[in-house]
């Protein structure tokens, strides 16, 4: 299963987004990356986030 990864737009920490089931489509992806904007990462900084801001580390 893909983990979409986030970078801490405060401290730097990469942290997990989203995990992407197998074989999903990019249309469940860019859903599924606008729907819950907003984490926080282990420091509780709280960010807010677009597609363009998730990173494939899979």
């Amino acid at each position: 299963m893909p983990m979409l990864m986030l970078k801490c737009k405060t401290c730097g920490e990469v942290f997990p987004g989203i995990y992407v089931p197998e074989g999903s489509t990019v249309d469940f992806t860019a859903n599924a990356t606008t729907s819950d904007t907003s984490h926080t990462c282990s420091r509780k900084h709280s960010n807010e986030y677009v597609t363009v801001d998730y990173m494939d580390w899979s």
